[in-house]
């Protein structure tokens, strides 16, 4: 397999390259992933960051996968990554695979840290994790740093929970569960919180990365680290470097000029009880069009619906969240709520194509070695089997350059001017550029 590989000139010593793997067994993808991405790199990569579906976890396990990686990689390569839904590289366009980028240079000093339990105690993951990472670069002599981070993304304990329509248990569950269910890992990621602490404890990081997930089910989702693998954890990879740091980021959504006031909310502001002091469920839906009946014969069909309609607060406009699950009359948001003035929002196919112009728009692309994307799994789920226009899009605005683009289910990004905020339904840019 051929690799991608890009040198930027300028005296800048840097290469980056794209793996690539869509073996079936963990042990066999690992090594090629890491052959492909290494073999186009004149030096030792200083970093690796990898994403491979959730399929390895019955095709040989992900301690496989990194052990095959691992027999490739030189020893103490700093190392980060996790399972994605999909992703979209040089190659092409796949929902099941592995993919890797890799980025050689002498001027760039490297960490990693993670950080567990985030789901019962995400301020604790954060504080480790940025820690590690702040500790280890303190003495680096570079002043510019950036940091790409890996969460554990949300699960639910069993198949169509976030579905309910008996309003006792739903109550019993936005009351009890929410709390319950971290105990045991499991619940919404807590991402939002997660990223304004990091903010907090390295403001002058560039901030970039997504959350881990299966194919979509939500069950089960897994964070690499060096060798280890873990779940309900944050991976992150903190550079310093004496280059430029680019990030730019995006919302794929059109104003519905639909509103609407939370009147009640519990659980941290996660879940909401009364819209316009009625209940929830039922007034949320009928904004988007869909009456009791069809929820009672549909439900979950009706909350995938739902997923295209994300919502932003008058009150903090540059915010997201979305709609996780009903809980019997109530509304269980993905991030918390961040105001009461709601602005329903929606996502469509052709959105995202025209995102993708909108973000490239204005820079001279060639002056990027490489380029990652954590981009919302939702936002290339609205093309449906037209993804392939994606990579068309990207083709026609990057060129040669080796990029990765992973699709999570939740996003963050910022820089210290624009700090960092985990969003829904985003398409962001990192890159490194001479001065």
């Amino acid at each position: 397999m051929q690799s991608i590989t890009k040198n930027l000139i300028n005296n800048s010593n840097l290469e980056a390259s794209i793996g690539h793997s869509r073996k079936w067994n963990a042990r066999d993808a690992g090594i090629e992933v890491a052959k492909t991405a290494i073999k186009g790199l004149n030096q030792p990569p200083s970093f690796f960051i990898v994403f491979s579906t959730i399929h390895y976890k019955k095709n040989g396990g992900f301690k496989n996968f990194l052990d095959g990686i691992w027999e490739i990689l030189p020893k103490g390569t700093p190392l980060i990554g996790g399972t994605v839904a999909g992703f979209i590289n040089n190659y092409g366009s796949y929902s099941r695979g592995a993919s890797a980028l890799a980025v050689s240079y002498p001027n760039i000093d490297v960490a990693v840290g993670i950080g567990k339990q985030t789901k019962l105690n995400p301020k604790k993951a954060v504080k480790t994790c940025s820690y590690m990472i702040k500790k280890s670069l303190e003495k680096s002599k570079f002043k510019n740093h950036f940091l790409i981070n890996v969460i554990s993304g949300p699960t639910i304990p069993f198949s169509k929970f976030n579905v309910i329509k008996s309003k006792i248990v739903g109550k019993l569950a936005a009351h009890l569960g929410y709390k319950l269910f971290s105990l045991f890992g499991v619940g919404v990621g807590k991402e939002d919180d997660m990223i304004d602490w990091m903010v907090n404890l390295l403001p002058d990081y560039f901030i970039i990365g997504g959350s881990t997930m299966d194919s979509g089910q939500m069950f089960h989702n897994y964070q690499f680290i060096d060798n280890q693998v873990h779940t309900n954890s944050i991976v992150a990879l903190g550079c310093s470097t004496d280059l430029d740091i680019f990030i730019k980021s995006s919302l794929g959504v059109h104003d519905t000029n639909k509103t609407f006031d939370i009147t009640n909310m519990v659980s941290n502001d996660r879940i909401i009880t009364k819209i316009n002091n009625k209940p929830a469920k039922e007034e949320f839906l009928s904004k988007i069009g869909i009456v009791e009946k069809q929820f009672v014969e549909l439900g979950p069909f009706y909350y995938k619906t739902s997923n295209y309609f994300p919502i932003t607060f008058e009150e903090n406009n540059k915010y997201t969240s979305g709609v996780a699950g009903f809980l019997g009359d109530y509304v269980a948001l993905g991030y918390k709520a961040r105001g009461n003035k709601v602005k329903l929002l929606s996502i469509t196919g052709e959105g995202i194509i025209d995102l993708i112009d909108d973000m490239f728009e204005e820079y001279n692309i060639n002056k990027y070695p490489f380029i990652f994307i954590p981009c919302s799994f939702i936002l290339v789920n609205t093309l449906g089997s037209r993804t392939n226009l994606i990579r068309k899009k990207l083709e026609e605005n990057i060129d040669n350059i080796p990029y990765l683009m992973v699709l999570t289910v939740n996003e963050n990004a910022g820089t210290p001017e624009e700090p960092a905020l985990a969003r829904v339904y985003s398409f962001n840019i990192l890159s490194v550029v001479n001065k």
